[in-house]
């Protein structure tokens, strides 16, 4: 049994008594953990086998396993802006005649990367850009391989604004999943039942799906809202001018009858 008095701690050192130290936690030994006989509280080595009874802390985590898994992420956001450079570096920008043109302050093609000024944002706008390139000229292969990279550069922004949505709605359709593209349509029309985008992205899913009819509709809903919604002066709307505009023209000459 312990003995109640006040002795020394065998690892701090200080005086306590019972069966802890009220200084540091340590347990107070009464026998040896190696060989079992019984010591005299406080004592420092057994006096039977000579094993230390002093409590010995808990490692502490070096600093090399602490900064390992934020080092992994740094990794891999490295690796992909490593992947972006190359990707843009063999293929140029994107395409300035293709109906969902880029931004405006999309990259110029054989401009090099600076990436010590890409921002988060830039990355997955530059990612769209190659897949609605590939896209476009047919390469669905390379649409595929990079739809999932953009994909996740654009979750990684948190909230999306309108332009963005669109951007993951136009990736989705890309790489033939429709259903997540009807997810941020419906979305996007949460907040703005009217956005010329949405009635853009409708065509587009009728398209794919290969439902005429529908894509008619898109195509008058669109006329129908594009007075209203072009004075709004919308900054997504500036950004996508020349595509809104194309798609203007083909629903006019859809509605009347041209081809």
């Amino acid at each position: 049994m312990m003995n109640a008095k006040t002795v020394q701690c065998p690892s701090c050192g200080k005086h306590a008594a019972g069966k802890f130290c009220s200084h540091c936690g340590a347990p107070i030994v009464s026998s040896c953990p190696s060989c079992g006989t019984d010591v005299k509280p406080g004592t420092r080595a057994c006096h039977e086998c000579g094993a230390s009874l002093a409590v010995r802390p808990a490692p502490k985590q070096s600093s090399a396993q602490l900064i390992a898994p934020w080092a992994a992420i740094g990794v891999a956001t490295v690796a992909l802006i490593v992947a972006m450079v190359a990707l843009f570096d063999q293929g140029g920008g994107a395409s300035d005649s293709a109906q969902f043109s880029p931004p405006l302050n999309s990259r110029a093609p054989g401009q090099s990367v600076d990436l010590s000024s890409m921002t988060p944002r830039v990355a997955a706008d530059q990612l769209f850009n190659r897949v609605m390139t590939a896209s476009e000229k047919g390469d669905t292969s390379e649409a595929l391989r990079f739809a999932p990279m953009a994909l996740q550069a654009y979750e990684n922004l948190g909230t999306l604004d309108n332009d963005a949505r669109y951007h993951v709605a136009l990736i989705h359709i890309a790489a033939n999943d429709v259903n997540s593209a009807r997810v941020q349509l419906d979305k996007l029309r949460q907040s703005f039942p009217n956005h010329l985008f949405g009635f853009m992205l409708d065509h587009q899913i009728a398209e794919r799906s290969k439902n005429k009819d529908a894509a008619a509709r898109a195509y008058k809903a669109f006329l129908a809202a594009y007075e209203e919604e072009i004075v709004a002066g919308r900054l997504e709307y500036q950004e996508h001018r020349d595509g809104i505009a194309r798609f203007r023209l083909a629903a006019e000459a859809s509605t009347s009858g041209k081809k």
